[in-house]
């Protein structure tokens, strides 16, 4: 499996029609606009999985956060994958690529994302891959 990290606007729009697949409410330029603000003041990575015919399978996106509860941790902000790939493993594939960067990048506070609670595809996906649930979101606007 091919792996590259957007580096430039080529890679980003190359990868915003499987982003526009989780985050159907950004426009093109909105992607790229938050993208740029995120990898500049978060050090945000996005990470796009090419099958062997070289198309774009899954994207990743995250960041290192550190907080006093977990310290130094890779959060995942983004997991997708194409529609056809759903339920082939590749997922999981990417989820233990999320804890080799988190390994390699000193995370010794492991791995955190969130999920809504109404995608129970998700939720069932994390838990079957050896997640576990410790909080509850909540936001505000």
């Amino acid at each position: 499996m091919k792996i590259i990290t957007a580096k430039n606007s080529t890679d980003l729009e190359s990868f915003y029609p499987l982003i526009h697949e989780l985050r159907p409410h950004l426009s093109l330029s909105e992607f790229i606009d938050i993208y740029h603000h995120a990898h500049k003041n978060d050090q945000y990575e996005l990470t796009a999985f090419f099958d062997d015919e070289g198309q774009m399978c899954a994207v990743i996106g995250y960041r290192i956060l550190y907080d006093f509860v977990r310290g130094r941790h890779l959060y995942i902000d983004d997991l997708v994958t194409t529609s056809e790939k759903r339920s082939q493993g590749l997922g999981q594939y990417v989820l233990k690529y999320a804890e080799v960067m988190a390994k390699q990048l000193n995370c010794t506070g492991g791995l955190r994302l969130c999920a809504g609670f109404e995608n129970t595809r998700g939720i069932s996906f994390y838990e079957r891959n050896g997640w576990t649930q410790r909080a509850i979101a909540f936001v505000k606007k």
